[in-house]
């Protein structure tokens, strides 16, 4: 999957790609359920909340995560989200 900086929110990173795991529905289900519950607290979504997502869907471990800029990990989660949502 090719994840590329979001400009409208200033994010300043070269794209790159990563691999995803198959997002099965159990997956899909759990991946939206974690974000319903983040929206529905009415804040903006943790830091941690970001990293969960991209250990979850790919293989990347932690040692893995502290080689991306908190931007990077967050448009690899929204990219994850995307991916998983979109029409099949």
């Amino acid at each position: 999957m090719k994840i590329t900086p979001d400009k409208s929110i200033n994010q300043k990173f070269k794209a790159f790609e990563i691999e995803v795991l198959p997002i099965t529905w159990k997956k899909r289900c759990e991946l939206n359920d974690m974000m319903l519950k983040e929206s529905a607290s009415g804040t903006i979504p943790s830091f941690s909340f970001w990293g969960k997502v991209v250990l979850d869907c790919t293989e990347l471990n932690e040692d893995d995560l502290n080689k991306y800029s908190t931007d990077e990990i967050v448009a690899i989660a929204n990219a994850i989200f995307e991916e998983a949502n979109k029409k099949k």
